[in-house]
């Protein structure tokens, strides 16, 4: 036990490198406030004089904030809940934090959690940071980073540390960069306190456990998902194939669908899907993205999952599925190259009949470039290169922040990507399956 505790300890001291870069952030607004084996009053009544007025601040505060105009109310929007299990996720969240606050000002609090840490049950650093808005130099966006770190017994009782210091009268997000637990009574405690979960099902241990999860969480509360995110411009230019009427009579006679995605060859540099330029480990969940552009296609022309041609093997795997008026040949399949990160896709191939011939929709990707093509009755009727660069993950978690508290369009993609990898998972053909209700939206887009 000694040894434990004595990594655990080395590791709670590299996280807290990265996390003290909030007190060096050119926003912040006041000196950071800091104190060890502290209690949630003591935060609670910290926070409240933050925002009091100017004249009860010391003599180094006060100057601090004529010099940056902070006002005497914070202006945050939401509650930000971000659990750090480790340096890398410490790594992903001070940048991702540094570059959210303008457009999302919260009170975020950092949850550093350990219940094998010896110490104080609970340390905490509050920084205080403001923002001027662009289009009114005279104006200021403020809000607050909170850091937390909880050991011990007080770790396994998140739940009873950060409610009392939300902002009770704000929806309440909670982020959870890396592999949830989902198992974990302490996951369960942070999501009662919360409106909507932010995760990155790119980064789950087991893909289609962790997507089952989100089938029933998204029955409590909103879900966001930064693998989703990161397929709307990929949606968006299939869409558009379609959008042409002599095109979209194609649409109903789409008969194959062929989704490549970036696998690791062991050579090469490995890049992390965050803000910097380290060297990170491979993506836990390579092929969430792909299989849920498939949901995503299938859930919008009511396909159904007919049998397993075969199964999930090596990374990729081929279904049949039941369309309205053609068997479709569904294939998923890895594509080695260090050119991209693990996960992102490499190319999307469709193929339909018509009534003069066959036609294939291709988008073929090479890093921050990509090809887009359709071929009909075996001439390239369109032919363009277009750029197709990665999102950082700010501005991924920038979007789900400011989206829909509930998308249908998600939530359909999501069950139809666990029918499928349920049934690649499985050699036995079930009987027709239906992916999405009757009703749904027949049509790409939307």
């Amino acid at each position: 036990m000694p040894q434990t505790r004595s990594t655990a300890a080395q590791r709670e001291l590299a996280v807290h490198r990265h996390l003290m870069r909030f007190g060096d952030s050119e926003t912040l607004a006041t000196p950071m406030w800091e104190q060890r084996g502290t209690t949630v009053a003591v935060i609670e009544t910290q926070l409240g004089r933050l925002w009091g007025a100017a004249e009860s601040a010391t003599t180094d505060d006060a100057s601090r904030l004529r010099e940056t105009g902070l006002p005497s109310a914070r202006t945050s929007v939401l509650n930000l809940i971000v659990t750090v299990v480790d340096s890398a996720t410490a790594d992903r969240v001070v940048h991702a934090m540094m570059s959210l606050g303008i457009h999302h000002p919260s009170r975020a609090i950092v949850l550093v959690a350990d219940h094998l840490a010896t110490g104080d049950a609970l340390d905490a650093r509050i920084s205080t940071h403001c923002h001027v808005v662009p289009t009114s130099p005279d104006e200021r966006i403020c809000y607050e980073e909170v850091v937390l770190t909880v050991r011990g017994e007080a770790a396994e009782h998140l739940s009873g540390v950060v409610a009392p210091i939300l902002i009770h009268d704000l929806p309440t997000s909670v982020w959870w960069p890396g592999d949830p637990p989902f198992r974990s009574p302490v996951f369960d405690q942070l999501i009662d306190v919360s409106d909507r979960l932010i995760v990155d099902s790119s980064d789950f241990g087991d893909l289609l456990a962790g997507m089952r999860r989100l089938t029933t969480l998204r029955e409590l509360l909103g879900i966001g998902d930064l693998a989703w995110q990161r397929l709307s411009g990929w949606q968006e230019r299939i869409a558009q194939f379609f959008d042409a009427p002599r095109f979209r009579r194609y649409l109903p006679n789409l008969n194959r669908m062929v989704i490549r995605y970036a696998a690791p060859t062991g050579h090469g540099r490995k890049r992390r899907r965050s803000d910097t330029d380290a060297v990170a480990p491979d993506v836990a969940a390579p092929m969430a993205e792909a299989i849920l552009l498939a949901g995503w296609i299938a859930s919008r022309l009511d396909w159904r999952r007919h049998r397993t041609v075969t199964p999930l093997a090596d990374g990729g795997f081929r279904l049949e599925l039941e369309g309205h008026y053609e068997m479709v040949d569904l294939r998923i399949e890895p594509e080695h190259t260090d050119e991209l990160v693990p996960g992102e896709l490499t190319s999307v191939r469709l193929r339909a009949r018509g009534e003069t011939g066959a036609a294939e929709f291709i988008i073929d990707r090479n890093r921050d470039e990509a090809t887009v093509a359709t071929n009909s009755d075996g001439m390239t009727a369109l032919l363009r290169q277009i750029t197709m660069e990665t999102p950082r993950e700010a501005e991924l978690l920038s979007a789900q922040l400011g989206g829909r508290h509930r998308d249908p369009v998600y939530d359909a993609a999501l069950h139809a990507a666990v029918v499928f990898l349920a049934a690649a998972r499985s050699a036995e053909a079930a009987g027709p399956e239906p992916i999405v209700a009757p009703a749904a939206v027949q049509e790409l887009g939307g």
